[in-house]
């Protein structure tokens, strides 16, 4: 373990949580200025069962019991999300099979504090260093936020960059030192988009058996199943939908060609940076064998889809849409991902590029300028 990272007593109390074996239960005591009357909500997964309990704030004090046989990552929020969860009134730490003890900072549920949960204990510990070094990035994150023109915006973003590097590393550091820690499949979950399949599968592997078996190590299993279909040298996975003309469009018509598969949106100011390039090399080498499959991520705009297409000039290429379907029922958010071009491809990130060669093998995810080296390579100058 990395001694600078993490004082002594924490990770006592972490490695004993370890240890341990856990109970099935915990009760959460907590107390909230100012909320009586109110009512305060706790939700978690336990294993695949979604949990949603309420507990009525009097005299300050609240309580939840509950069964739980691991530690988990929950929210507390004072009223049922509708739409969108107000950061300032989200709290999502860590709890355990413990007697647990919660203060809530009415002001900023974030800053609200847990005692009781090793895990946390230990979490709490990376994020203040994690908030330090955001702290130094304070004016970047304030002219962002008062930045309206989209493209301005992207340049402020891409300052922060080297910050956000800095906390991702952090993170990466925790999960390689706590293998034992229900936090780390968490955060390896939320960070699988940025690491490369061997990457991901090292972490992924360090994991304790025990560890391995909660939901969001499965969800990184799943992840590394699809990633490992996209490596260099497997078939694309096929795909069918219907363009941007209202046809169908299949992508195994295209077999024989090289294919771009390119993932992009109207919203996406990279994208459209990156579009007068990738014209000049369709331009290039269209006529040797050259397609682009332009997938965007519009489908509940796609309107404005079509709309940058025009703009852009990119009439020529293939267009299909994603094809995640969301729906709202009851003031919550749900999606049908049954048909996801983007989910096949274990897409993060706008843009994404996909090299496929003529016998519909993935050659690799490049950039418009690796894309470039590469036709050079196949079809020459």
């Amino acid at each position: 373990m990395n001694k600078s990272l993490f004082p002594a007593v924490f990770v006592t109390a972490l490695c004993a949580a370890c240890a341990q074996q856990p109970k099935d239960g915990f009760t959460l005591t907590g107390s909230a200025e100012g909320l009586d009357g109110q009512y305060v909500f706790l939700s978690y997964m336990n294993d695949t069962v979604p949990v949603t309990d309420s507990a009525l704030v009097e005299g300050g004090a609240f309580r939840f019991e509950g069964k739980l046989k691991v530690p988990t990552r929950v929210g507390i929020y004072p009223k049922l999300p509708m739409q969108q969860l107000d950061p300032k009134h989200y709290y999502s730490p860590f709890i355990e099979p413990a007697d647990l003890t919660l203060t809530i900072d009415t002001a900023d549920w974030s800053k609200s504090r847990l005692e009781g949960s090793a895990t946390q204990l230990a979490v709490d510990s990376l994020e203040e260093q994690q908030r330090a070094i955001m702290a130094e990035a304070e004016a970047i994150q304030k002219a962002i936020a008062a930045e309206t023109d989209h493209e301005k915006q992207n340049e402020l973003r891409e300052q922060l960059e080297p910050f956000q590097t800095r906390v991702r590393k952090l993170s990466l550091a925790f999960i390689a030192n706590h293998p034992s820690s229900y936090a780390s499949p968490d955060m390896l979950r939320s960070y699988s988009g940025y690491l490369t399949y061997e990457e991901l599968k090292g972490l992924y592997d360090g994991l304790s058996p025990e560890v391995q078996q909660v939901a969001s190590a499965r969800e990184v299993a799943d992840e590394l199943e699809t990633l490992g279909r996209v490596q260099p040298g497997q078939p694309a996975p096929l795909f069918e939908a219907t363009d941007v003309n209202g046809k169908p469009f299949r992508l195994a018509d295209l077999k024989g060609k090289y294919v771009v598969i390119d993932f992009w949106a109207s919203w996406c100011v990279p994208c459209r940076k990156s579009n007068p390039h990738m014209k000049e090399m369709y331009a290039k080498y269209h006529d040797k064998g050259l397609e682009y499959v332009y997938v965007g991520d519009n489908d509940s705009s796609p309107e404005d889809w079509r709309k940058a297409i025009k703009e852009d000039g990119l009439e020529e290429f293939h267009h299909v849409l994603r094809g995640m379907k969301m729906s709202r029922e009851n003031g919550r958010v749900s999606f049908d991902r049954t048909n996801d071009i983007s989910d096949k491809y274990a897409i993060h990130f706008l843009p994404t590029k996909y090299l496929i060669d003529p016998d519909g093998n993935i050659v690799g995810k490049m950039e418009s300028d690796e894309l470039e080296a590469k036709f050079k390579e196949i079809f020459g100058d």
